[in-house]
């Protein structure tokens, strides 16, 4: 076999590797519609895929108690005053318009009430998180929010958010095809002579 076989071979086997890797990371987002019956993976199942996705993120990633363990380290003490304050404003002038009631209604009488609200309030905060996060666990999930987003994505921009993540990556699949292609064409060269 002489060199010039040996090149070629090795060349067209690098060819084809590059070219082969090459195609198959185009049909991940291409051809948008089907072409012969031809689809790229992404566009014939983003659907599905929004599903799957969609539930690995709720279920392993992203977990609803994760999400609102920060709830538990918030102090609710200045809402909780502003409301009981606002609250409590609009009903006492409401109740002194009334006559005969209104005027027991003295400001310390209504702030010993308001004081001793607050300090319930204050004291029921792990209750009142506790609640909190159990209201917005049984309407939150973030399996559906993320399969949502997904299934509605554009699938040119999600072809750029992908090029722009693993564009290194996917030059580094051409590359490792075109040189497993010039092995593979070495071999062959290699084989044809013992023959």
């Amino acid at each position: 076999m002489t060199l010039t076989s040996v090149l070629i071979l090795t060349g067209s086997g690098a060819l084809i590797g590059w070219a082969t890797n090459w195609v198959a990371i185009k049909m991940l987002f291409h051809p948008r519609k089907p072409v012969l019956g031809l689809q790229g993976l992404l566009p014939r199942r983003q659907q599905a895929l929004a599903k799957d996705i969609g539930r690995i993120i709720g279920t392993e990633l992203v977990k609803t108690d994760d999400l609102l363990a920060p709830l538990d380290g918030i102090d609710l003490e200045p809402q909780l005053t502003a409301l009981l304050d606002q609250a409590i404003a609009a009903k006492v002038a409401d109740l002194r318009k009334i006559p005969l009631v209104g005027a027991f209604i003295s400001d310390d009488l209504v702030a010993k009430l308001r004081n001793g609200l607050l300090k319930e309030f204050i004291n029921a905060q792990p209750q009142i998180r506790a609640g909190m996060k159990t209201a917005i666990a049984a309407k939150l999930d973030i399996g559906a929010v993320a399969e949502k987003q997904l299934a509605a994505f554009e699938l040119d921009r999600l072809e750029n958010v992908v090029k722009q993540v693993a564009s290194r990556e996917f030059r580094a699949i051409e590359w490792w095809g075109a040189i497993l292609g010039a092995v593979i064409g070495l071999l062959q060269a290699a084989v044809m002579t013992l023959l």
